[in-house]
């Protein structure tokens, strides 16, 4: 059908390709049709291919031809516990359950609503979360189609995941690098690359969930760099302050440089009178003084200043004098604190002086030894002589 419709394009060429998955990807599309490899990292418009889906181009020609936006798309509604399975429109916005209780939802006690395939598909945390522009499909499967959770081993190093990668990466050395934080080390075997199939996961003889291992590695490593960007740009803005204070602290030394070196102009106009004074003096001190024969200078003027000092030098004495007498007049009660004082001391020293112990007697006995004299040798010596 789609060959009879295209017979009269010429500017549009159709393809057949074998159906294996993960053929849709963008970037597998791209090397199927045209031979050509997207670098890592890198988009298909980097190599000159623009690559669109069925459900972008028609949503592109809805909004560019027909002026409609994109307030719907195609949700494909399947699983065994679904009773009226098959492809709705859905508007954006419109909640989950909504659409499941519309197309005959009965749901198990275990049961598991899938956003997308049953490969890339995400479990649902609950079944209030909306429609977006990216809800392709919802599979609520039974346990039937589930079949029994199995349990995961070891990695035993067999590359059965990096023989299905379609992105021709290395998921065992992922595993590791993810398993054990080591975001450097993932980074450079280019994580970002993963298209998150799941055919790794799919042929893992151990039942490692890889998916969900690089799914939390990736959502780890854009944290941190969201972090180093926050960091970078504190950063810039605390250089661009400390730029701009030390900007502002140079413009203000400046500043009181040029105060300094250039006063004011009431400043200028104070400094010139003081000057013109000062130079006038200088020109009446250089001038002569001339006496005639016979005459006394006249120094009525510096005697009459000479008396005036002194008489204000004793005026100000005389007025500091009164200070004191009226304050020693004015304040009674300090003059009979003083009295009170001087009295106490003297009666201290009174009692002190009646205190004293008077002085011991001599014992002349005592007072001879002290001298060399002994009494009994003066008897003996009166006696021997009479």
């Amino acid at each position: 059908m789609l060959r009879a419709v295209l017979a009269d394009s010429h500017d549009i060429s159709l393809r057949v390709i074998p159906t294996k998955y993960p053929s849709g990807g963008a970037k597998q599309l791209t090397y199927i049709l045209t031979g050509k490899q997207v670098p890592h990292g890198g988009r298909s418009s980097d190599i000159g291919v623009l690559m669109q889906n069925v459900g972008t181009a028609y949503a592109v020609k809805r909004a560019v031809i027909d002026g409609e936006p994109i307030t719907e798309r195609v949700v494909t509604l399947t699983g065994e516990a679904i009773a009226r399975p098959g492809n709705v429109w859905a508007r954006l916005g419109t909640p989950v359950r909504h659409l499941l209780n519309d197309a005959g939802f009965c749901p198990s006690a275990d049961q598991m609503v899938i956003m997308g395939g049953p490969l890339m598909g995400f479990t649902l945390p609950w079944l209030d979360v909306p429609v977006v522009k990216i809800t392709n499909c919802l599979l609520a499967p039974s346990a039937n189609e589930l079949g029994e959770p199995q349990e995961e081993q070891s990695c035993i190093r067999c590359s059965a995941c990096a023989d299905a990668c379609p992105a021709d990466l290395l998921p065992q050395q992922l595993y590791w690098f993810s398993k054990g934080q080591q975001h450097d080390k993932a980074t450079t075997h280019n994580i970002a690359d993963c298209i998150e199939c799941g055919a790794c996961a799919w042929v893992c003889p151990s039942n490692i969930p890889l998916v969900q291992y690089f799914r939390q590695e990736k959502a780890e490593i854009a944290a941190i760099r969201q972090e180093e960007k926050r960091a970078a740009e504190a950063k810039a803005r605390f250089e661009a302050r400390q730029a701009r204070l030390e900007r502002e602290k140079a413009a203000r030394l400046e500043r009181h440089k040029s105060a300094a070196v250039q006063p004011a102009a009431k400043d200028k106009d104070a400094i010139a009178a003081a000057l013109a004074r000062v130079k006038e003096k200088q020109a009446q001190a250089t001038q002569p003084i001339v006496i005639k024969a016979g005459e006394r200078p006249d120094n009525s003027a510096i005697i009459a200043a000479r008396e005036a000092r002194k008489a204000q030098a004793r005026a100000k004495q005389a007025e500091l004098q009164q200070t004191n007498d009226a304050a020693t007049v004015a304040d009674p009660r300090k003059t009979a604190v003083e009295a009170a004082i001087a009295r106490a001391k003297a009666r201290k020293l009174e009692q002190q002086q009646a205190n004293a112990e008077p002085e011991e007697q001599i014992d002349p006995r005592k007072a001879a030894r002290r001298s060399g004299y002994c009494p009994c040798q003066s008897t003996q010596a009166g006696t021997a002589t009479g």
